[in-house]
């Protein structure tokens, strides 16, 4: 050690002078790792340590020993470092200028040398790739760890299937995929790439089939691949699911909705064959077509998509079509929405209601109790809507009772003036019933009977039963309840005719 030196914590507060050269023409063609490896050595040249490796500065920049070694190789080719001992590792830096002036030649790296020529081979005179894309295939080679004449084989596939100017970028993914693969041979890249060219011409094929003439992008071939490899459609099968993008805009994005669809249904299988595929558009087809019928009907906008499916499969789990599209009618008739066709049904499901004959039986005396009910509400100017009690009584005084519409509405003439209107028409037409009088003639008949007997001095008690109170109108009283009745059945028959 010499007489001076600097305190051992210096280096944190002190500078690391960066050349500008460096900067300008090194630094735009370098990966971010192999930068960050030689700012981090260029620190340690100012300000060394002997505890300082491979490992150290690996775990110091949280990356890899490998990509440490790899980027000392990079930059040994660029000539700004050159190693001095390989066991341990050690490298001298070379400043920029140092270089330039000296005329320093950066150390041959026989392997890539070997490699660099390989590739512009494969180019020709066609195109010279840049320093980065030839900096990014070598790292297949030192990062990936796949074998140089395996990534010059990946290479040339994508010059074949995707001509001379490919992306670089692009043909990263796939360098990444056979590295996941454990692509470590010739073989092993041979039967690749076939695969791969099939994925490439059974796009052309899907693109053909939707009459677009034209190369397929990197994301569409992705698709494909996810379709045939990972969902297990085979080409048949997928080109046979192409009939449905015809209803829409083709497009691979549209595909992959069908198949997926396809793929959900059938519990995550995938399809080898044509006719597998047929078989379950047309099951989708005959799922989809009550759908449809029922959001004609209602006329909402609401669309067939996997909700509203899922909707319609929780709906058929309790009726049938036909029971479905009633309910539909009927909801769309009140101007209410799908979800309100499902709690209709849940509802006829705790009424009984077993089928469409029920169904509509149940519809039909329903209307028919809201039409009577609305023409006695608007005669008493009562407001708001039938109730269910209220209903449940008119069915009573129609089912029961066998009274008609004419007695019904007469008899509520006469129940206007009553505090609760309802509840005393319901007590007139019990009292009716128990003596058998079922029409207004039988009532006038009564009436007459009653003030005949009246006129005598006899009893008031009609032979077989009694009179009422509300039976021992006048005749001019009789007239005015007449007025009203024939105006509230002409009210009744409107309504109907608006069914």
């Amino acid at each position: 050690m010499g007489v001076f030196d600097f305190d051992e914590q210096f280096a944190m507060f002190d500078v690391t002078p960066v050349e500008n050269q460096f900067i300008l023409e090194y630094m735009p063609g370098a990966r971010g790792a192999y930068v960050k490896v030689y700012l981090y050595g260029l620190m340690h040249c100012y300000h060394p340590t002997t505890e300082m490796s491979v490992q150290q500065m690996a775990h110091d920049l949280d990356i890899s020993p490998e990509q440490v070694l790899a980027a000392y190789r990079h930059w040994e080719r660029k000539g700004l470092v050159r190693r001095i001992s390989d066991d341990p590792p050690s490298w001298r830096y070379i400043t920029a200028k140092q270089r330039l002036f000296m005329n320093t030649e950066p150390a041959v790296d026989d392997a890539y040398a070997e490699f660099a020529e390989a590739m512009y081979a494969l180019f020709g005179a066609d195109r010279r790739p840049s320093t980065n894309d030839m900096t990014m295939a070598y790292e297949w080679v030192e990062e990936m760890n796949l074998p140089a004449d395996v990534v010059l084989m990946l290479v040339q596939h994508c010059i074949e299937t995707k001509g001379k100017h490919f992306s670089f970028n692009a043909a990263q993914k796939l360098a990444i995929q056979m590295a996941d693969e454990k692509i470590m041979s010739v073989e092993d890249a041979e039967s690749f790439f076939d695969r791969d060219k099939a994925i490439y011409d059974g796009c052309r094929k899907v693109l053909r089939r939707m009459g677009k003439r034209r190369l397929p992008s990197e994301d569409e071939q992705a698709m494909y691949r996810r379709w045939n490899r990972d969902w297990g459609f085979s080409e048949d099968a997928i080109l046979d699911a192409c009939a449905e993008t015809t209803k829409g805009d083709p497009s691979f994005s549209y595909l992959d909705g069908i198949l997926g669809g396809i793929k959900k249904r059938n519990q995550g299988k995938g399809m080898r064959s044509a006719k597998e595929v047929e078989a379950a558009r047309n099951a989708n087809a005959e799922r989809i077509a009550p759908l449809k019928a029922l959001l004609n009907t209602m006329n909402t906008g609401a669309t067939v998509n996997e909700g509203t499916l899922a909707l319609y499969d929780e709906m058929r789990a309790l009726y049938t079509d036909d029971v479905i599209l009633l309910a539909g009618r009927e909801c769309a008739r009140a101007g209410k929405g799908i979800d309100d066709v499902q709690l209709m049904l849940r509802s006829w499901k705790q009424k009984g209601i077993r089928n469409i004959a029920e169904a509509q039986d149940y519809v039909m005396k329903f209307k028919a109790s809201n039409d009577i009910l609305q023409v006695l509400y608007e005669a008493w100017g009562k407001r708001g809507k039938p109730t269910a009690a209220d209903r449940a009584l008119v069915q009573k005084w129609m089912g029961d009772m066998q009274m008609t519409d004419e007695m019904i509405l007469h008899c509520g003439a006469l129940s206007g003036k009553a505090e609760n209107p309802v509840p005393y028409l319901d007590k007139m037409l019990t009292s009716l019933h128990e003596q058998g009088i079922r029409t207004p003639a039988q009532m006038e008949a009564s009436r007459a009977a009653y003030q005949a007997q009246q006129a005598k001095g006899q009893e008031t008690v009609k032979p077989g039963g009694k009179v009422v109170r509300e039976q021992q109108y006048e005749q001019r009283e009789y007239e005015v309840t007449q007025g009203m009745t024939e105006r509230m059945a002409k009210r009744l028959k409107e309504l109907k005719s608006n069914a």
